[in-house]
C-alpha cells in the first residue's frame, strides 16, 4: 500500500465540546391543584432544587486560568494507531481539561471544580385559568444553570387536578348530574343549581326523562390564555 491509508474520525474542530457555550437542562416537575386553583387559576411557590452558576469562580471552576498543555487549548488531542492498513488517527477529548481547552492553577472549594453548586429555589408561578391535567406550563430560564456562559434551561410544570364531588370535567366543558324526583320529572320543576360561579335557578320542563340533557351556555371552563369559555351541561 506504499506510504499508507490516514484516516481522521471526529473532524477538526478546534476546541472540544466543553468549551462551547451550552444552555442549562430543562426540568419536568409535577405540581398538584384542586380543581377551583385549576379553573379559576392561582399563584404557587415551586420549591425546586437546581443547579446554579457557582458565584465564587463565576462558573469557571477555578482560579488562575491558563491554556491546556498537553492539547495546547483545542480541548482534543490525535492518537495515532498503526495497523496492517496504514496509520489511523482519532480524535478524543483532551483528559487533561476535559475538553475545555484550559487548567486552573487552583481549584474552586465551593463548587470542586464543576462551577455549579446545587440550592433550593421558590419560584413564584402564576397558573392561567383553565389548565388541565396533564397541562404543561413553562417557565423560561429557570432551570439548570448552562455551562460556559451559556443560558438557563427551562421548567415545565405537568398539572394534576384533583376530581371535584359534583362536577365532571370534559376538556372546557363540565357536567353536573342533578336528581329529580319523580312528581319533579312528571310535572315539571324549578331547581337550584351550582355553577362554577354561583347557584342559579334551573327550570325544568315536564315530562323530563333520565339522561336529558340542558345546556347552560358560556358557563364552563375558560380556555387557558382565551376568552373563550366552555358551556355546562346538566343531565
Amino acid at each position: 500500500f506504499g506510504g499508507g491509508f490516514g484516516f481522521n474520525f471526529g473532524g477538526t474542530s478546534r476546541r472540544g465540546g466543553g468549551s462551547r457555550a451550552t444552555k442549562g437542562r430543562d426540568r419536568l416537575v409535577k405540581m398538584n391543584l384542586t380543581f377551583e386553583e385549576a379553573i379559576f387559576g392561582c399563584k404557587k411557590t415551586l420549591d425546586v432544587e437546581l443547579n446554579e452558576t457557582c458565584e465564587s469562580c463565576q462558573g469557571k471552576g477555578g482560579f488562575g486560568e491558563k491554556t491546556c498543555s498537553k492539547c495546547n487549548g483545542r480541548g482534543s488531542i490525535i492518537v495515532e494507531q498503526k495497523s496492517m492498513f496504514g496509520i489511523f488517527q482519532t480524535q478524543t477529548t483532551c483528559n487533561e481539561c476535559g475538553g475545555s481547552g484550559h487548567t486552573f492553577e487552583r481549584t474552586c472549594n465551593e463548587c470542586r471544580g464543576t462551577g455549579h453548586i446545587r440550592k433550593n429555589k421558590e419560584i413564584v408561578v402564576t397558573i392561567p385559568e383553565g389548565v388541565d391535567n396533564g397541562y404543561q406550563l413553562r417557565i423560561s430560564g429557570k432551570g439548570e444553570a448552562g455551562t460556559n456562559g451559556g443560558p438557563n434551561g427551562d421548567i415545565y410544570i405537568e398539572f394534576v387536578v384533583k376530581k371535584h364531588d359534583f362536577f365532571e370535567r370534559d376538556d372546557e366543558d363540565i357536567y353536573l348530574e342533578v336528581p329529580l324526583t319523580i312528581t319533579e320529572a312528571a310535572l315539571g320543576c324549578k331547581k337550584e343549581i351550582p355553577t362554577l360561579e354561583k347557584n342559579v335557578v334551573l327550570e325544568v320542563k315536564a315530562g323530563a326523562n333520565t339522561g336529558d340533557k340542558l345546556k347552560l351556555k358560556g358557563k364552563g371552563i375558560k380556555v387557558p390564555n382565551s376568552i373563550r369559555k366552555g358551556d355546562m351541561f346538566v343531565i
